[in-house]
């Protein structure tokens, strides 16, 4: 019986192993391509493409800025925006102008302010890094409170008035610092996923351990079932009825053997000639091409817009 036992939990482990391999939950070494915040507030900035504002008031915005990217430990970028962009090549602008300044999967984010008197005008909240566990689920929020600081579509507005929406920016991000809003961050276009595993931080095309768990327990039902399945089914089958000893059917006293030898009917002798020349396999000395070095895939972002 114990031994019957050993044999279903063993069943049981290989049929769950198995099951895991093609669910693709085989145990391996986490790529990342997270890069982090290489501490320097001072890139952080606004960019006025609109030229709204003086010289003066961009220093001083610029200096909140660095401020806050001292204090949040992340990049940030505010675009003022005077070009009309559709929604796509919104996002897509967006994306490709936080990695132009601070790498691809860095900690971060960009703010851009449609003022291209496009209507509805189209705000854009891209995120890098940890940024994107802080803020995607706060996102509709932020954009939500700044509706009542920025002029809706059409409206005119003054100078004075976008500076005080920049400064309440800022502090929305204090405000959703520090805490994550989602446990995780799928990026769809890229593959891949965003999420600590303990106090790191992952960007990797492996799923978190909180999207496994399901497949993994999936997995050990459906191993147990058809463990217990081949079970029965051998149990039925054989009986497991007591192995048969082929000794009770001889007598010992009546076989006797009087002469054992060896006899040879047939005497071969193998020869195989060999051959003093050497093979010459020569390995061709191809050469390694170049690759066409330069080129970087844009990392992975969170982010959205809305209309105002």
């Amino acid at each position: 019986m114990m031994k019957r036992i050993l044999s279903l939990i063993m069943t049981a482990i290989m049929c769950g192993c198995i099951l895991m391999m093609f669910t693709g939950c085989s145990v391996s070494v986490t790529p990342n391509n997270y890069k982090g915040w290489n501490g320097i507030w001072q890139d952080s900035c606004l960019l006025d493409d609109r030229n709204l504002f003086s010289d003066t008031q961009r220093q001083e915005l610029d200096e909140m800025i660095q401020e806050k990217s001292r204090e949040l430990e992340m990049n940030i970028l505010i675009y003022v925006n005077g070009t009309y962009r559709s929604d796509y090549d919104t996002k897509e602008f967006c994306d490709y102008t936080y990695e132009s300044i601070f790498a691809p999967d860095t900690d971060g984010l960009m703010y851009y302010l449609d003022l291209s008197s496009k209507t509805p005008a189209y705000d854009y909240i891209s995120t890098s890094g940890k940024a994107i566990l802080f803020y995607e689920g706060n996102r509709n929020n932020i954009f939500n409170h700044m509706d009542l600081y920025l002029p809706s579509s059409g409206s005119s507005y003054e100078s004075d008035q976008i500076y005080r929406a920049v400064e309440e920016f800022l502090n929305q991000l204090s405000v959703y610092a520090n805490n994550r809003s989602t446990s995780y961050y799928h990026d769809e276009s890229k593959g891949t996923y965003i999420y600590y595993k303990g106090d790191k931080l992952y960007v990797t095309t492996k799923k978190p351990l909180i999207l496994l768990l399901p497949i993994w327990f999936a997995s050990a039902i459906i191993g147990l079932v058809t463990a217990l399945i081949t079970f029965l089914i051998s149990k039925g089958h054989y009986k497991f009825k007591p192995k048969t000893n082929p000794s009770v059917y001889l007598s010992r006293d009546s076989v006797n053997f009087t002469q054992r030898s060896d006899s040879h009917i047939r005497t071969y002798q193998s020869r195989t000639r060999i051959s003093s020349g050497s093979s010459g396999g020569g390995g061709g000395g191809g050469h390694r091409s170049s690759g066409g070095g330069g080129h970087h895939s844009s990392g992975s972002h969170g982010g959205g817009g809305h209309h105002r």
